[in-house]
C-alpha cells in the first residue's frame, strides 16, 4: 500500500490533481472577475453620455441655486428609462448636494473627484470605477457630467451630474442572476470539463510512466535474483526507440547481462583458479618430496656413497629442484598473461630465421628420441609484426609439447604459409606423434589439464604451456587453433600481422 500510494505515478497524479483544483478556483475566480470587468466596461461605454444629456435637455441651476423642479423632472424622467439609475448633484469638489437616493441610505457627502475628472477627459481605459455615496468602501461604474452656469457672459463651473450606473436595484439583480441555474449550469459544465481532462491526462500519465513501472520491475527482479538466475530478457526493450526510457530500460539490460556475464565469467575463473592451486599444489609436493629425500638420503650418506651415487642423488636434487623452478615461473607468467593491464610491443621480425633458431635448440633432445626436425619455407624475407620474448615461448612450449608425444620415426614441422581468411601469414606446428582424442580437444588450454594420452614420468612437464601459448597467441589479436587424430599427430596454428 505504501509502495502504491509514494510511487511516482501516484505522486504525479495527486500534483495533478491538486494543480487541477487550484487552477479551476483560479479559473473560476478569473472568470467572474473578467465577467463583471467587461459587463461594467459595456454599461460604461453605453452610458457614457448619460449625464451629459441630462445636463444639456434639462436646464439643473436657476440664479446659481439647484432647480429642483427641473431636477425633479429629470430625475423622473431618467427613473422611468433606467430604474437601476442613481442621481447626485456635485459640488466642484465632490461634496453631495442632493440626490435621488432614499436619504437615510447614503453614507458619504462626498465624493473622489479624480476617476470623474478621468472619466471628463478621457485620461483612463473604461470601466472607470467612481464612489458610491451608499457605501463606506464600495466603487461603481457611472456617467458624469460638468454643470455650467452663464454669469455675466461666461460659463462658470457649479457642479456635476453623477449617475451611478447600477445601483442596489441592479445588485439584488445581478445577485439574482449568480445564483440562476444558467450560472449553476456552467460552473457545473466547467467543473466536468475539467474532471473529464484530469481522467484524459491521468490515463496518459498510467501509459507514459508505463515504460518507469517496468524499467523498476526490473530492476528490482535484479537486486532480489542478482547473479544467479541468468540474463534478462533483451526483447523488453528497444535500443532504437525515440522514447528515452526504452532507450534507457534497453541500457539497463545490456549493463545487467555484461555484469551477469563477467560474473560468471570470474566464478569461472575463481573455478579454474582453485582447480589450478589443487593441480600446482600436487605437483610441487612431488618435487619438492623427490627434492627433499634425495638431499636427505645424501646428507646421511654422503660419507658411504661413492663420488659417482652421490652425484647420481645430486643429478636427480638438481632436476626435481629444475621442474619446481619452471613450474612456477609459468605459474608467474600465467598469472601476469592474465591480467587485463597486459599489453605487448611488437616489432617486425624474421619469422622462418626465428623459428629455425628454436628447431636449433631442440635438436640435441630431438635426435635423442629419433625425431626429425624441418621448417618451410626457409625463406628470411618473411616478415610478421610479434613479441621476440612471448612468441620464443610460444613456439618452446608447442616443440616440447610435440617432442614429448612423439616416438623415434615421428617428425615435427613449422609451416608458415598466407592466411586464406585473414590475409595475414599463418603459422602451424605439425607432429605425427600419439595425437589427442576428439572429444579433449576442447579442454587441452585449461591450465594444467593433461590428456589421457599425456606423457607422464618422461619429462618434466607441468601442463600449463598451452594455455600460456594460447594467452600470449590472443594478445598478439589472433586464436591457437588445434586439429588433430588420435594416433596421427596434432597440428596447432595462429595467425600474425605481416610487417
Amino acid at each position: 500500500m505504501r509502495s502504491l500510494v509514494f510511487s511516482f505515478y501516484s505522486k504525479l497524479s495527486l500534483g495533478l490533481i491538486f494543480s487541477f483544483i487550484f487552477m479551476g478556483i483560479i479559473l473560476l475566480v478569473l472568470a467572474q472577475y473578467l465577467t463583471r470587468s467587461y459587463q461594467n466596461e459595456v454599461e460604461q461605454k453605453l452610458h457614457h453620455q448619460l449625464a451629459e444629456h441630462v445636463v444639456h435637455d434639462n436646464k439643473l441651476l436657476k440664479n446659481g441655486e439647484i432647480d429642483h423642479a427641473a431636477l425633479k423632472n429629470a430625475f423622473h424622467s431618467m427613473m422611468i428609462l433606467g430604474p437601476s439609475f442613481e442621481f447626485y448633484i456635485l459640488g466642484t469638489q465632490g461634496q453631495v448636494k442632493t440626490y435621488s437616493a432614499d436619504p437615510l441610505r447614503i453614507k458619504k457627502q462626498k465624493v473622489d473627484i479624480q476617476p470623474i475628472q478621468a472619466f471628463l477627459n478621457n485620461q483612463s481605459n473604461l470601466p472607470i470605477l467612481g464612489d458610491d455615496p451608499r457605501s463606506e468602501d464600495k466603487r461603481k461604474i457611472f456617467s458624469a457630467a460638468p454643470i455650467f452656469e452663464n454669469i455675466e457672459g461666461k460659463e462658470i463651473l457649479q457642479g456635476y451630474l453623477y449617475i451611478i450606473i447600477g445601483g442596489e436595484i441592479y445588485d439584488g439583480i445581478v445577485d439574482l442572476l449568480q445564483q440562476s441555474h444558467i450560472l449553476s449550469l456552467a460552473v457545473w459544465s466547467l467543473a466536468m470539463a475539467m474532471l473529464f481532462g484530469l481522467l484524459v491526462i491521468l490515463i496518459l500519465f498510467a501509459l507514459l510512466t508505463r515504460p518507469l513501472r517496468r524499467l523498476t520491475q526490473d530492476m528490482q527482479q535484479f537486486r532480489q535474483k542478482g547473479f544467479e538466475h541468468g540474463q534478462l530478457p533483451s526483447s523488453r526493450w528497444q535500443q532504437n526507440s525515440a522514447d528515452e526510457i526504452e532507450r534507457l530500460g534497453s541500457t539497463f539490460n545490456e549493463m545487467a547481462n555484461t555484469l551477469n556475464t563477467q560474473y560468471q565469467k570470474v566464478k569461472n575463473t575463481d573455478e579454474l583458479r582453485r582447480e589450478l592451486i589443487s593441480y600446482v599444489s600436487h605437483d610441487l609436493r612431488t618435487p619438492l618430496a623427490s627434492l627433499q629425500g634425495y638431499l636427505e638420503t645424501w646428507h646421511l650418506k654422503n660419507k658411504e656413497l661413492t663420488v659417482k651415487e652421490g652425484e647420481k642423488l645430486i643429478d636427480v636434487a638438481m632436476k626435481n629442484a629444475q621442474h619446481m623452478s619452471r613450474l612456477i615461473e609459468q605459474l608467474f607468467e600465467l598469472a601476469h598473461l592474465d591480467s587485463e593491464a597486459v599489453i605487448l610491443t611488437t616489432e617486425p621480425l624474421g619469422i622462418a630465421e626465428f623459428a629455425q633458431d628454436i628447431l636449433q635448440k631442440m635438436a640435441l633432445e630431438a635426435s635423442k628420441k629419433q625425431v626429425s626436425l624441418d621448417i618451410e619455407p626457409k625463406d628470411p624475407s618473411i616478415m610478421v609484426m610479434a613479441n621476440i620474448e612471448k612468441l620464443e615461448n610460444v613456439f618452446t612450449n608447442l616443440i616440447e609439447n610435440a617432442l614429448r608425444h612423439c616416438e623415434a620415426g615421428d617428425s615435427i614441422s613449422i609451416q608458415i604459409l598466407p592466411s586464406a581468411t585473414t590475409g595475414q601469414l599463418s603459422v602451424s606446428v605439425r607432429d605425427t606423434g600419439l595425437g589427442i582424442a576428439e572429444q579433449e580437444l576442447p579442454l587441452i588450454f585449461d591450465a594444467h589439464y593433461r590428456a589421457n594420452n599425456s606423457v607422464r614420468g618422461k619429462g618434466l612437464n607441468s601442463g600449463l604451456g598451452l594455455a600460456i601459448s594460447k594467452r600470449i597467441i590472443e594478445l598478439h589479436g589472433s586464436e591457437l587453433k588445434v586439429i588433430s587424430t588420435l594416433g596421427k599427430g596434432t597440428q596447432f596454428s595462429f595467425d600474425l600481422k605481416s610487417a
